[in-house]
């Protein structure tokens, strides 16, 4: 294949009907008057998606550099849903030309940077990247080369002429967006372009920041102040989302996370607190193997589990690494020393709060009251070296229930292997096995399917987070595939962790958690195992009201929005700590403040705008 620097440019119409019925690597080399640019079809950014009205691509003009191929390789890699083709088509017909002059006219005048708070950027030398997240998660950022600003506006309008002459008589096309550099005195990072149901919008994106200080920022009347100056305005609604970060990712993708994401309606002020009727979700992201959640023991034990099973198939197990000088003799002493004692419990402390509570204090929920002979040996046995250690741990207790050194207790629904025999020798009726090839590890497996199992069965119903129906589909034997087992498992732990987590985090009452618990036992039976799962419960905002009060906004998002006729417009205005739309030169001048600014300035809080504005009238036949 081609570089994209060795192909001679080509005009907008050519590049675009490439573009429009087969796909190329990186875009197009096209030449606008004086500029270079490069145009390609792109999956569009989360950020972008809602200006498209929900349009999954989107045609991406930038500047051509010679960087431009590493950075489109990157977005490539990133997004596999750019190999698909679509052809300018309405109901199978090729559409016909059509003037499309006025379209060209339609345009937004002013910003809200134009307001006194404006803080102008400092010039920076060609050439810099303009970055945005690839979903609303943040895991990734997409880069661009951006255009000079003041150049933008025309080369969209040009592209977009061009673009509407093609599509004939359809009513759609593909939303256009550039990338620009921000240089202007508006900040300007991208203009979009659409056409929709014989409608044209057009979108521009700014940011400003950062101000020091909340008191710095734009206020509410400045916004709506905008908002009316463009266009015909008879009434303006408003409202606000935002964002309060609960439980924060350590790592990216590799802990939990939860959200608080509050609507309401008519805000009084910038970054006011949620109204007592706002509208609140909680957004939580499970990721099984965080050691914060106070269920991560009951994970370790599960992980062993896991790790045996595996190990049946592949003929390959990772024994565990003992510390201390204890040795499996002494630690199966033990057991039959708690077996002797006839299995005499420990009284329960009185305690104050419900069991689940003390639960998530002491972190203790894979140990229960009612252990069974098998479950303790899973305890010890779990702790295994080697294959022959396990095998010669098992042959010494068989033969300590065979000569009546010790008789366990075994619960009569305890259908494993070694609880079967056990009975058996205590009763005569049979003799020491022969413990060959896989057996050994086979009773293993089952004892910590059992063990594991009874445990979830406890903190589900000691908790009253969920009847014995709801989790039987969980915990029935009907599947003997240990792998079955091991999923089921999973999915009984992440719904643990949710429970966890709402409580530990939200402090929502025991109704809430019982309802909540009972809506993710219902999805996990439709999902498979996964390293991440995520989940939203609609709260009512009185219970975590207090929390709310607490804590500062992550993001607050302000939306103005108005109409009359076919005429809509609307003012988006999200605020966050850290910029949503970065540029590389502005990234280095925040390092560059931080690490040389005064104390004082350092503990007052950074805020970024990012602004918005749309506009959508009816096409002129």
């Amino acid at each position: 294949m081609k570089d994209i620097h060795e192909v001679q440019p080509i005009d907008i119409q050519t590049g675009l009907e490439r573009l429009l019925l087969k796909k190329s690597e990186y875009g197009e080399h096209v030449v606008v008057g004086e500029e270079r640019l490069i145009v390609s079809r792109e999956a569009c950014p989360a950020i972008l998606l809602p200006f498209n009205k929900q349009t999954p691509d989107i045609i991406l003009i930038q500047r051509f550099s010679q960087h431009c191929k590493r950075l489109r390789s990157t977005e490539f890699e990133d997004s596999p849903s750019l190999q698909s083709n679509i052809r300018l088509q309405v109901n199978g017909q090729t559409p016909a030309k059509i003037s499309c002059d006025s379209i060209a006219d339609l345009d937004v005048t002013g910003s809200p940077l134009k307001c006194s708070f404006v803080q102008y950027r400092d010039e920076a030398d060609l050439p810099f990247t303009v970055s945005l997240p690839l979903s609303k998660k943040k895991e990734k950022m997409l880069s661009y080369m951006p255009i000079c600003s003041t150049k933008a506006g025309l080369i969209a309008s040009n592209f977009n002429l061009v673009l509407s002459k093609m599509s004939g008589n359809s009513d759609e096309h593909l939303p256009l967006w550039v990338v620009c550099d921000g240089k202007d005195a508006q900040g300007t990072l991208f203009i979009g372009l659409q056409r929709s149901e014989g409608r044209m919008s057009r979108t521009i994106v700014t940011t400003s920041g950062p101000y020091q200080g909340c008191e710095n920022l734009p206020s509410l009347d400045h916004l709506k102040m905008h908002h009316i100056a463009i266009g015909p305005t008879k009434r303006v609604e408003s409202a606000v989302e935002a964002t309060f970060d609960v439980l924060n990712t350590v790592e990216e993708n590799n802990s939990s996370s939860l959200q608080l994401i509050c609507n309401w309606k008519r805000p009084l002020t910038i970054l006011s607190p949620p109204a007592p009727s706002a509208s609140t979700t909680a957004s939580l992201r499970i990721v099984s193997s965080d050691p914060r959640c106070s269920a991560y023991q009951i994970f370790q034990e599960l992980n062993v589990l896991r790790g045996f099973v595996a190990g049946l198939k592949s003929g390959e197990v990772v024994w565990f690494i003992r510390e201390g000088t204890t040795t499996m003799a002494q630690d199966i002493e033990k057991v039959f020393a708690i077996i002797r004692e006839k299995g005499q419990r420990i009284k329960k402390e009185e305690h104050r709060g419900s069991e689940f509570d003390l639960m998530i204090e002491s972190k203790s929920f894979n140990r229960r009251q009612n252990m069974d002979f098998t479950d303790l040996l899973w305890t010890v046995f779990m702790r295994c070296e080697s294959y022959q250690e396990l095998k010669e741990s098992l042959l010494l207790v068989f033969e300590a229930v065979a000569s009546g050194e010790v008789r366990p207790q075994i619960h009569v629904r305890n259908n494993t292997q070694v609880g079967s025999l056990s009975r058996n020798l205590m009763r005569g009726q049979e003799g020491l096995p022969e413990l060959s090839d896989l057996t050994p590890l086979h009773m293993l497996i089952e004892m910590g399917c059992e063990k594991i199992k009874r445990d979830y069965i406890n903190i589900f119903q000691a908790g009253e987070l969920a009847t014995g129906e709801q989790l039987s589909w969980f915990v029935s034997n009907c599947e003997t595939s240990p792998e079955m087992i091991v999923a089921q498992l999973e999915r009984l732990h992440v719904a643990l962790q949710v429970a966890v987590a709402l409580r530990m985090y939200l402090m929502l009452p025991q109704a809430s958690l019982t309802q909540f618990t009972a809506q993710v036992l219902n999805k996990m039976k439709k999902e498979e195992p996964s390293s991440l799962y995520s989940f939203s419960f609609k709260l009512e905002t009185l219970t975590v009201h207090q929390l709310l009060n607490s804590k500062k906004a992550s993001t607050w998002e302000l939306s103005l929005c108005s109409s009359q006729g076919d005429f809509t417009k609307t003012l988006i205005c999200h605020i966050s700590h850290t910029p949503l739309i970065q540029l590389s030169s502005t990234v280095a001048e925040q390092e560059e403040t931080v690490e040389g600014g005064d104390k004082d300035e350092e503990n007052e809080e950074s805020y970024f705008c990012s602004f918005f504005t749309t506009v959508e009238d009816k096409l002129i036949p």
